[in-house]
């Protein structure tokens, strides 16, 4: 257990694996660090889809406000309501539609080509997210995208005003090991085939409290010597 090769949980034990060295233990953590940083661009890509679907959603709310404001409210039938999907194909184009029983599931079959644009692909070409997806944002639409979105989120509106998607990870100095300036591909060229296996980095360590090799063919050499004496 003081070597992490075991552990236990009351009358329960678990076998971890055999210590590996420093050298296959910094590819591992390079190899997680590489898995951590990609989980962290998804998410803010995902992030940056949010910001922009409430910045369109708001802005789209304040232009009804204002034509209503002027013109009244939509007559019935007139508006459409979020979300939606718009289907664009050829007038040509034959459609089946089949709908369900509690109508929560449409089909459709085109027998040629169409497109499918959801309501914030829309809402972004009519210009709702003030050109933070295509980064071209000027000033004062930057101050009021800001003020669309929480205090701790101004941030990530800046870096889409700039056309910055990537995350901003922080630089990590570099240790005291050689090995820290090199990439993963290059420590696992570094390593034989067999040093990469925990077990095989195990078998090159010698146990102190067990005698050696050379103590065994000692004795042996001595008990057959005393054999042919006699």
């Amino acid at each position: 257990m003081a070597m992490n090769i075991i552990s236990k949980e009351k009358k329960e034990i678990r076998w971890l694996g055999l210590p590996t060295n420093s050298l296959q233990e910094c590819i591992n953590l390079e190899k997680d660090k590489q898995r951590r940083i990609e989980r962290i661009k998804l998410k803010t890509q995902q992030l940056h889809d949010l910001i922009l679907q409430q910045i369109s959603f708001k802005n789209l709310v304040e232009r009804n406000r204002s034509v209503e404001s002027k013109c009244g409210p939509p007559a019935a039938n007139s508006a459409i309501q979020l979300p939606f999907i718009i289907v664009n194909t050829s007038r040509k184009t034959v459609i089946d539609c089949s709908i369900s029983n509690d109508k929560m599931e449409y089909l459709f079959n085109f027998d040629d080509k169409f497109e499918i644009h959801d309501d914030i692909e829309v809402l972004k070409k009519m210009g709702m997210v003030l050109g933070l997806d295509k980064g071209e944002c000027s000033e004062a639409d930057l101050h009021k995208a800001k003020g669309m979105v929480p205090k701790s989120l101004a941030s990530y509106v800046v870096q889409l005003a700039s056309g910055q998607v990537d995350p901003l990870l922080p630089e990590l100095g570099a240790g005291p090991s050689s090995s820290a300036s090199l990439t993963v591909e290059e420590l696992e060229a570094n390593l034989g085939v067999g040093e990469l296996s925990r077990q095989s980095s195990h078998t090159s360590l010698s146990d102190p409290m067990s005698p050696s090799i050379h103590d065994f063919s000692d004795e042996e050499s001595d008990i057959s010597s005393d054999l042919e004496v006699n």
